[in-house]
Formats: structure tokens, C-alpha cells, sequence
């Protein structure tokens, strides 16, 4: 019973870094897509600088090249942007996600049925102390005291067993 919940533990604590890994190496390209996007649009906006002012110093063609330049810029820092958005998580990722959702329902159920138990055993042992208080106050027979024994002592040899 211990190895196994020691083994759904290792799984559950392996897809936990494995999770965890993988979203850091997703952020990391998410913010150096950013990055280059965020890049592109200050050049672009330099560009949009220098065509205003070449359009107030009446130098038009150098405006425009400026201009166009500058909607380049903007369309080559709108690709990263969006290719940064649209990083979803891999199959792997979502498969090491339900690895660890199905550990994790293990390990619940696990200590659900270690909590059961142990509330019937604390329930049996509350049977006996009555029983054996109730032998010596005189008012049960020994038979009716030693009732409650007698599950305590088949769960023990079971035990044994395994």
C-alpha cells in the first residue's frame, strides 16, 4: 500500500516539473516573441518620426519612404505578436496534464480509504473500551464484552498476512 502511493506520488511530483518546464519554455518564447514584436513597433515609430518631420520640412518623397517604412515595421512586429498569442500547450503537455490529474485522483482515493479505515478501527476501539468498561462495572456478560475484540483481532491477522 506504501509503495504504491509512494510510486503515485513520484508520478504526480514527475508531472508537476514536467508541467512546469514545459509553461516556462512557453512563456520564454511568448516573451521573446514580445520582445521582437515590441522591437519592430519602436523602430516603426522612429520611422513615423522621421516621415513627420520630413512632411513638415516639405521633403515629400522622403516622407513617404519614411511612412512606408514605417507600416513595414508595424506589419513585421504585428507577426510576432500574434505568433506569440496563438503558442498553445503540446499534446505531450496535455497528456503529462491528465498523468497528473490521474495521480492526483489516485492519491485522493488512496487516503480516502486510509481515513475509512482508520475511522473504523477508532470505531472499534471505542466498542471495546465500552465493552471492557462495561465488564467491570459488572453490568455485561464477559461474552458481550469481548464482542467488539473479535473484528480488531480478524483485521490484525489479515494484516499479518499481507
Amino acid at each position: 500500500m506504501m509503495e504504491e502511493l509512494t510510486v503515485k506520488l513520484r508520478i504526480l511530483a514527475r508531472a508537476e516539473m514536467t508541467l512546469l518546464r514545459a509553461d516556462a519554455h512557453r512563456r520564454t518564447n511568448r516573451l521573446l516573441l514580445s520582445v521582437l514584436s515590441i522591437g519592430c513597433v519602436l523602430v516603426a515609430l522612429v520611422f513615423v518620426n522621421v516621415g513627420a518631420f520630413f512632411l513638415l520640412t516639405d521633403a515629400d518623397g522622403n516622407a513617404r519612404a519614411a511612412f512606408v517604412l514605417a507600416a513595414v515595421n508595424l506589419a513585421i512586429g504585428a507577426i510576432p505578436f500574434f505568433m506569440g498569442r496563438s503558442i498553445k500547450p503540446s499534446a505531450e503537455e496535455q497528456m503529462v496534464r491528465e498523468i497528473r490529474e490521474m495521480a492526483a485522483a489516485e492519491i485522493s482515493r488512496d487516503v480516502k480509504s486510509v481515513s475509512d479505515e482508520l475511522s473504523g478501527l477508532v470505531e472499534s476501539v471505542k466498542q471495546l473500551q465500552a465493552g471492557i468498561s462495561g465488564l467491570a462495572g459488572g453490568r455485561v456478560s464477559a461474552i458481550t464484552a469481548l464482542g467488539p475484540l473479535v473484528p480488531i483481532v480478524v483485521d490484525l491477522l489479515k494484516k499479518h498476512k499481507q
